[in-house]
């Protein structure tokens, strides 16, 4: 009889380990679908283009850039400072106090996954429009936060990420509509008062996040995980469950 030596046999062991994982891991992409799934936009069509380099656009928005530089405060740098990590319970300032991860696993899990998916097509514009940043293009620009290298900066993929999840939060919490899109607001501007980006790079991500979130909104995958983000979200909130 065949008697396997004890490296084969821990080969094969670590081959069936290894198509275990394989097929669990499939079987969750199967039960999770992608929140774009057929539905990714194309930002580079459904977004204006940036100003052309060298045009009286892109001059104006350097002007745009350095006149902030000159006016913006320490308070508005701190608040652009912190909003650098992007998480969405930066929103806790407007939402409440119990909008916090600890509280909320499964809604801190859902929109990591949201902006994680949403990076996709924002990744694909950058890339295609490939436009420097303000302190890559003037030496007179000093920003005031912690900067980005030189990555594309159009769109913001910060103002990207805010008002992608104004929209959704503002779908979970109705009450603070208004509230959420003032965070949102001031989140994205914080990149051009620090310096980061451009106004127009804001701009552009202001759209694209909201072209975004339409997207997923229509994806019935990403509405079953937005129902349950609502409820554990309102729960810990003490707000009444939405008809």
């Amino acid at each position: 009889m065949f008697s396997a030596s004890p490296r084969a046999a821990r080969t094969f062991a670590a081959a069936l380990l290894l198509l275990s994982a394989l097929h669990a891991a499939h079987a969750a992409d199967a039960a999770n679908p992608d929140y774009l799934r057929g539905t990714a936009p194309d930002l580079t069509v459904l977004v204006a283009p940036p100003p052309a380099a060298g045009s009286l656009a892109a001059a104006d928005d350097l002007r745009q850039v350095l006149a902030l530089q000159q006016s913006r405060t320490p308070a508005q740098l701190a608040l652009a400072d912190g909003d650098t990590h992007k998480s969405v319970f930066r929103f806790a300032d407007v939402v409440g106090s119990d909008f916090r991860a600890e509280r909320l696993p499964f809604t801190e899990a859902f929109f990591k996954r949201l902006a994680k998916e949403g990076a996709g097509p924002l990744k694909a514009a950058k890339d295609y429009w490939k436009r420097p940043r303000p302190y890559n293009v003037s030496p007179e620009v000093h920003p005031g936060i912690v900067t980005e290298g030189t990555t594309p900066g159009y769109p913001s993929g910060h103002a990207t990420f805010a008002y992608l999840s104004a929209v959704i939060l503002a779908t979970i919490v109705p009450e603070k509509r208004a509230d959420i899109f003032a965070r949102a607001e001031a989140y994205a501007q914080g990149r051009a008062i620090g310096g980061v980006h451009y106004v127009s790079d804001v701009e552009a991500g202001k759209v694209s996040g909201t072209v975004i979130a339409a997207a997923m909104l229509a994806n019935p995958a990403f509405r079953d995980d937005l129902a349950r983000a609502t409820r554990e979200t309102r729960e810990a909130l003490g707000l009444p469950a939405l008809r």
